[in-house]
């Protein structure tokens, strides 16, 4: 979310007043070069950045400038010329902050609706992008060695990113102040953050351990710039006061401190150093003054602005780019500063032709005249200071005049007061006498309140005896609940064992069934597809009723393929249709309790009945063993089932034209394939037991009944059937029985007790597309 920023941005773009050794520049983008008489005065640079400038930093040794602010884009200006290169970066909010990293290769910005991105130096390109804070970002800082990026929020939190994978690294939470500032060490070992209005405080940055906390209100809150580091153990920070801090973060204390405000109005501060540490470039609102980091002294006058001033950089060259309105004024230290202050200040006026002596002893006269100079400045501005110092003097005295009278309005209008209340005294008293007579009714009611309160006694005495009789079921029912917490985890582990050698076996087993109706399947149509005759163009009833059977087991579109008259189409789904009508007819059986279907309806609601009541294993063990006492007591046989499954295959025989009636197709398969249809069975049946065995699931057969469209997730395609492969198609039939698996799942216990049902597929049911 974007903050409102304080701050006045009505004159955008209005002239300097500048108190220094610089001429006054005018708006918009100008360079000017003026000479005096004791220095040549660089070229002064204004840029117009169209809206209000929160931050700036210099790029590529000084040459370009970076500016973000209101227009929610990071821009880049080279500043030769003053002039706009590079696409913009855009940041999604206001773009209150921006790092750059010691190689030059990452641009960091701030977003004020809650993000942190990073950009290619190079190509401009967003290579990451950190979310996580809820509101916006202020302030962002890059480690010296470019692998860490922080950031302070005004949810109240700073936090430490990885920047290769964008991984939040540390959360520091800061007990409901907006985080305005953070800065690494120039070690990168520790991290220095301001809270707006509250206190300093110093993390270890790699653990995230507060090392100290100073209590000094930060005089900045957009854009990052109220601390800066002078070496990895001391720190300077600006108060809302306008007093610099000088601290010494390895044993917490504050070595020094200095106003810069004459006021000491709380007021918005930024601070600057140069690489050389030997002075601080610091504003406060509209103006930025130069101190001595040694003396704490001020070092020439302020320069003055019309619009405030929200962010500074000082590049490597001793260029120093203020951010103030919608305007960004770029100017070189050394034609303000004394030389000293600056050390790879050359001005090209100071070029001499004479020797190398007379040049030093001209040094050293020039050196000598300077500091008188620096003197007289120095004197001026504590004169400046004293008469600063005498008018806020004034307005104070002014002020307290305005109090003075202010008061003397009070007491009159208390006067008034209380005439007002002399004068309600006795209506007052008549007040008061109503008031007495509606006690002495009250009192008369105080019978009925001691016998209510009598009550009142009775049930709390009532009420502590069913607490006491609650509180005992409730320590007989804890030491239950211990009791049964104490159970041996070693039949948990059994259990799970058991089931897993269960479900290998279900598995292998399933296949060797899958695998015997497959290569029976093929060994059957193979021995009797030399029969095939065309069928006659009016078929008997018989024929009809044939047909009408083996549509209701394979489906219509498989019973048409088989009736086609062409032996090539009946040598290719013959087999095929023995596959399904075989796969059909057993996962009809093992889907049964017994191998009769007559009890299977209420077994399986009284199983549903017990899955409510009970874990999944208890009443899979009661599945297990109804099951078993089922089949040792059913008279289901055996003969039965292969009479069936035969006369199935004898109907699909019929319809495919291999045999002219159902009793000529049962002497064909009776006498020569009654075995393999018997070893069928047997394994359908080990099958059966396998699943009904298993404790910790219920496991069923998964078969395929046309028409259906193709599903990925619960078929898969038989590579080996004829025809088109595509999975977009209906189902034509199942060649190969599926295996799925259901679980149930108790989230509570008693009467509030809440099944869940888990399904998984365990084995693809293999389908022909139709």
């Amino acid at each position: 979310m974007s903050r409102r920023l304080p701050g006045t941005l009505e004159n955008r773009g209005s002239p300097v007043q500048d108190k220094g050794e610089i001429e006054r520049p005018v708006t918009g983008l100008q360079m000017s070069s003026t000479m005096t008489s004791q220095r040549n005065v660089r070229k002064t640079i204004e840029i117009d950045g169209r809206d209000a400038i929160y931050s700036v930093a210099f790029l590529m040794e000084g040459k370009h400038i970076l500016s973000g602010g209101k227009q929610e884009k990071i821009r880049r200006w080279r500043l030769e010329d003053g002039q706009e290169i590079a696409r913009r970066m855009d940041v999604g909010g206001w773009a209150n902050s921006i790092a750059v990293s010691s190689d030059e290769k990452w641009i960091v910005g701030g977003s004020g609706r809650g993000s942190v991105s990073v950009w290619s130096v190079e190509s401009h390109e967003r290579v990451g992008e950190m979310e996580g804070h809820r509101e916006g970002v202020i302030g962002v800082d890059i480690s010296p060695d470019g692998t860490k990026i922080a950031s302070g929020s005004d949810d109240h939190t700073a936090c430490i990113w990885k920047r290769a994978t964008g991984e939040r690294l540390l959360t520091l939470r800061h007990g409901g102040s907006t985080v305005v500032a953070v800065k690494f060490s120039p070690d990168g070992r520790l991290l220095a953050t301001a809270t707006w209005n509250r206190s300093v405080r110093i993390y270890n940055s790699g653990t995230g351990h507060l090392l100290h906390e100073f209590s000094i209100r930060p005089g900045s809150d957009i854009n990052n710039q109220c601390l800066a580091w002078n070496d990895d153990t001391h720190l300077y920070a600006i108060s809302l006061e306008g007093i610099i801090h000088y601290l010494d973060v390895s044993t917490g204390e504050t070595l020094s401190r200095w106003s810069i405000c004459t006021d000491g109005k709380g007021k918005r501060g930024c601070i600057a150093l140069p690489n050389n540490r030997n002075l601080i470039v610091a504003s406060t609102e509209t103006s930025i003054s130069f101190w001595d980091t040694t003396t704490h002294t001020k070092i020439g006058s302020n320069i003055d602005y019309n619009d405030t001033v929200f962010t500074m950089a000082i590049s490597d060259n001793y260029d120093i780019a203020i951010g103030h309105g919608r305007t960004i004024t770029v100017r070189n230290l050394g034609d303000i500063l004394p030389c000293r202050y600056v050390h790879n200040n050359v001005d090209p006026g100071e070029r001499t032709l004479t020797s190398p002596r007379t040049h030093a002893k001209m040094t050293d006269l020039k050196n000598a005249m300077r500091e008188p100079k620096d003197q007289l400045t120095e004197f001026q501005g504590r004169h400046e200071l004293q008469s600063r110092e005498l008018a806020s003097a004034q307005k104070e005295l002014e002020t307290l005049k305005s109090s003075i009278k202010a008061k003397d309005r009070q007491i009159n209008v208390l006067t008034a007061d209380v005439d007002h209340w002399k004068r309600s005294d006795a209506a007052k008293a008549e007040e008061l006498a109503a008031a007495n007579k509606e006690l002495e009714e009250r009192r008369r009611d105080s019978e009925e309140l001691i016998a209510v309160r009598k009550e009142l006694q009775v049930s709390q005495s009532q009420s502590i005896q069913i607490q006491e009789w609650y509180e005992k079921q409730f320590r007989h029912l804890k030491s239950v609940v211990e009791q049964k917490q104490r159970t041996p985890f070693i039949v948990q582990n059994f259990i799970a064992q058991a089931d897993a050698r269960a479900e290998m076996n279900i598995i292998e087993t399933l296949q060797q069934l899958n695998s015997r109706i497959d290569w029976s399947s093929t060994f059957i149509a193979d021995r009797i597809i030399h029969n095939f005759q065309p069928h006659a163009t009016n078929p008997t009833e018989e024929h009809v009723s044939i047909a009408a059977r083996v549509t209701g087991s394979i489906g219509q579109s498989l019973v048409n393929r088989l009736r086609s008259n062409s032996r090539t189409e009946v040598v290719a789904y013959l087999p095929i249709a023995f596959r399904a009508y075989l796969i059909y007819h057993l996962c009809g059986i093992m889907s049964s309790w017994s191998m009769d279907s007559g009890p299977d309806r209420l077994i399986r609601e009284l199983y549903s009945i017990v899955q409510k009541l009970e874990s999944q294993t208890i009443s899979a063990r009661w599945r297990s063993l109804t099951y078993a006492s089922i089949s040792s007591t059913c008279s289901s046989n055996p003969d039965m089932l292969i009479t069936s499954t035969v006369d199935g295959l004898c109907d699909i025989v019929v319809t495919a034209g291999c045999a002219p009636s159902t009793s000529a197709a049962k002497e064909m398969i009776a006498s020569k394939f009654q075995s393999r249809i018997s070893f069928i069975l047997t394994t359908a049946g080990q099958l059966t037991k396998s699943m009904m065995d298993a404790l910790s699931a219920d496991y069923r057969v998964e078969v395929i009944r046309p028409p259906k469209m193709f599903d990925g997730e619960t078929m898969e395609v038989d590579s080996t059937g004829p025809g088109e492969k595509s999975r977009s198609q209906f189902v034509l039939c199942t060649t190969q029985l599926g295996l799925s698996k259901e679980v149930i799942t108790q989230s509570n216990v008693g009467p509030n007790k809440k099944n869940t049902l888990t399904v998984t597929n365990v084995v693809k049911a293999k389908v022909i597309p139709g």
